[in-house]
This record gives C-alpha cells, sequence and structure tokens, in this order.
C-alpha cells in the first residue's frame, strides 16, 4: 500500500492552494471597494529642530576629529545620555606597516 493511501492523505499542492485562489481576489476586491473613511488618518510626525541641529552639529564635529588623524567618518549620531547630548563618532584611521585600518568610536559632547 503506498504511504499516501495509508495516511489518508487526499491531494497535493494544487489542491491545497485552490480555495485562496478563490479567496485572494475576493479580498482585493473587498479592499478595493470600502469607503476611504474606513481608514484611521495617519498624521504626520513632526521631529523637533533641536534633534536636528544636535545631528548636524555631529556631523561637523565628526569630520574634524577624523580629520585630525587622518581618517573618513563612517557614522556620527546624536544620542541622548543621562540628560546631555552626545555624539557619538565612528571613523577609520588608515594603519600603517600594512596593517588594516582602525576603527574608532568616540564620544563627545554636542555642545
Amino acid at each position: 500500500m503506498p504511504r499516501s493511501e495509508a495516511t489518508g492523505y487526499q491531494g497535493g499542492m494544487k489542491t491545497f492552494l485552490a480555495p485562496l485562489r478563490r479567496l485572494v481576489p475576493a479580498l482585493m476586491l473587498l479592499a478595493a471597494t470600502t469607503p476611504g473613511q474606513a481608514q484611521l488618518p495617519l498624521a504626520p510626525l513632526a521631529a523637533p529642530s533641536l534633534v536636528q541641529t544636535a545631528a548636524a552639529d555631529c556631523g561637523a564635529i565628526g569630520r574634524s576629529i577624523a580629520a585630525g588623524e587622518g581618517g573618513t567618518v563612517r557614522s556620527a549620531v546624536a544620542e541622548n545620555r543621562g540628560g546631555r547630548t552626545v555624539c557619538v563618532i565612528v571613523y577609520t584611521v588608515p594603519a600603517k606597516g600594512g596593517q588594516p585600518p582602525r576603527v574608532v568610536r568616540k564620544q563627545v559632547p554636542a555642545n
């Protein structure tokens, strides 16, 4: 007796997906006909201008620190640490003597 007969298996992938093939177009039609008022209005998120200014300052601070060591900035991010805004700067410095470049991470005050 084949295994499919012993387990009572009656179909394959085509018979399993057949109901879904009928259901998906019906759901798409239903979604297209619902009124637009049924959707929740999404309000745009307003970012405080201070955060944007600090992020711009972190980029400038990161470039100046990396340039002082002859490196290039990978990332400069403003973070809030203990109520203070600090810039977390990650930059690479070329190595000497055939070594791979060093990755340096520093925290400096944003002000």
